[in-house]
């Protein structure tokens, strides 16, 4: 009998272990990157399905590793009965054992999951989520059981279960309504896409629409005062961060309009950059855009500076970045002129805007790019070619032409850099 309750507890533990970690990877999961990871496998229906599931999955693993640590514990138990005498005569003995199984806990519950979720969660849940449907499907009793307790704390705390169900369903009353109207000629096609977009601010955090760190034009603490004045005045940047030592520690913004006013005192009695900077906002990559939109407007500010997980910079996101998201491109005294949207780099590569013309791409580059009604811009062009609106860092080849986004958003192609390919590597 002590054989069979050692083995069993040893695959409770391990099932233990493996629940804990699908449990961590649903909760901590970057979701697009598991959508890009299903598009490369060829099967981008499969992130939809996983997606929608994803709050059953999540309830099935927890309800399994549940059952499964109780096991664990009852063999484990059961079995130290059989070695009672020795325990109760050596006092060590009963140390040891307790500091044996809080050690197996921590490394199940903790340190393998977090790990896993690091390393490879995409590849984990694309694998195994079929498991926990299955074990979520099986475990509905229980479920059951944990939307009466759900309910139970809802009404509790005065919030009705069916509130996100109400305003998406309202939500999509109103978009009907809209269709409805633009189709009937009393709503122009950029004011739905204003309206979407008002609504779809709380699908999406600030990390999809933020300056990336590589692209952040910042200022160290110690530049001194010519060095600074040129930066600002090369970058075109109103508001730049500053850092001392390592870009990961911003200490605060410095604003182009307080480092005018100090240049008008004279030499003896300006004050170092650190007396000019501004507080920063914080706020991490996960916060939504209306909840962003609400701190601007809150704290009268137009940037923060956005932290990654591990509390370093992930970019910058800016009241105008939010904006856009609504009514589209604000293009400012700051951005790049139309005579610069085709910039060459070399013969063979350029970076251009996404609203540039084929026909004038075609020409500048000497390119053969297809062009018909159905798109002529760039941007038009790739985004016929995939059916959708890529994001930043996507490649696409067409005939010779390699086409790497170089900035996108939910609404559309900001940049390319566009590659002729060499005829040997096209074949």
């Amino acid at each position: 009998m002590a054989p069979t309750l050692f083995w069993l507890m040893i695959l409770a533990y391990l099932l233990t272990t493996f629940c804990a970690t699908a449990s961590v990877v649903l909760n901590e999961i970057q979701w697009h990157e598991l959508e890009e990871y299903c598009k490369q496998k060829k099967q981008p229906q499969l992130f939809g399905r996983i997606f929608d599931l994803r709050d059953q999955l999540a309830l099935g693993a927890g309800i399994l590793q549940a059952i499964a640590t109780a096991v664990a514990v009852v063999s484990m138990t059961a079995w130290l009965i059989g070695a009672q005498a020795a325990i109760e005569t050596d006092p060590l003995v009963i140390i040891s054992l307790m500091a044996l199984v809080a050690f197996c806990l921590v490394f199940s519950i903790s340190w393998i999951p977090w790990s896993v979720t690091r390393i490879g969660a995409v590849q984990f849940l694309f694998r195994t989520w079929r498991w926990w449907w299955v074990v979520s499907s099986l475990a509905w009793p229980l479920m059951v059981g944990g939307r009466f307790v759900s309910l139970i704390f809802a009404r509790a705390s005065g919030q009705d279960e069916d509130e996100d169900d109400e305003e998406e369903a309202f939500e999509d009353e109103i978009l009907s309504m809209v269709s409805e109207a633009e189709h009937d000629g009393f709503l122009e096609p950029d004011t739905r896409d204003m309206i979407e977009g008002v609504m779809e601010l709380d699908d999406n955090d600030v990390a999809a629409v933020m300056t990336h760190r590589s692209r952040v034009d910042a200022l160290e603490e110690s530049t001194d005062w010519e060095e600074m004045v040129t930066f600002v005045v090369k970058s075109g940047r109103t508001r730049i961060p500053v850092f001392k030592e390592t870009i990961d520690n911003i200490v605060g913004l410095l604003y182009a309009k307080d480092l005018l006013r100090e240049s008008l005192r004279s030499e003896s009695k300006r004050r170092g950059l650190r007396k000019l900077l501004r507080d920063p906002m914080f706020v991490p990559e996960t916060t939504l855009l209306d909840e962003m939109l609400s701190k601007f407007l809150h704290v009268r500010t137009h940037m923060a500076i956005v932290r990654d997980e591990y509390g370093g910079l992930a970019g910058v996101v800016t009241i105008e970045d939010i904006l856009e998201e609504i009514v589209g491109e604000i293009v400012d005294e700051t951005d790049k002129d139309q005579s610069e949207d085709i910039m060459i780099l070399n013969p063979e590569q350029a970076d251009v805007l996404g609203t540039v013309h084929i026909a004038r791409l075609n020409e500048k580059l000497g390119l053969e790019l297809p062009d018909d009604d159905q798109f002529d811009t760039v941007s038009g062009l790739i985004m016929h070619q995939l059916n959708e609106i890529p994001r930043s860092g996507h490649e696409l080849i067409i005939g010779r032409v390699q086409f790497n986004i170089q900035e996108a958003n939910r609404r559309q192609i900001k940049s390319v850099r566009v590659t002729l390919l060499d005829e040997e590597l096209e074949s």
